[in-house]
């Protein structure tokens, strides 16, 4: 898996970066999250590798990933309606 200059684990889908980010890693006054997050980029061109900010989604529990997973096809089910 790749890491990033910070030294985090990501891995890339076309334009977008999905990066995971340890609560330790962060200072006290930039951890709002009070958990490891993953953070979702995605690339301001082609020609180089800078990133648009991002959001960060919290990771105090698994299942937030299946329910990221069904809010994904929820919305992609209803987009195609």
């Amino acid at each position: 898996m790749k890491r990033d200059n910070a030294n985090h684990l990501y891995e890339e889908l076309q334009n977008i970066r999905i990066t995971y980010v340890p609560a330790t890693d962060r200072t006290e006054a930039n951890n709002w999250a009070g958990s490891d997050v993953i953070r979702i980029q995605s690339h301001k061109n082609e020609r180089d590798n800078t990133l648009h900010m991002g959001a960060e989604l919290p990771i105090r529990d698994p299942d937030v990933f299946v329910e990221m997973i069904a809010k994904l096809c929820a919305v992609y089910h209803a987009g195609r309606s």
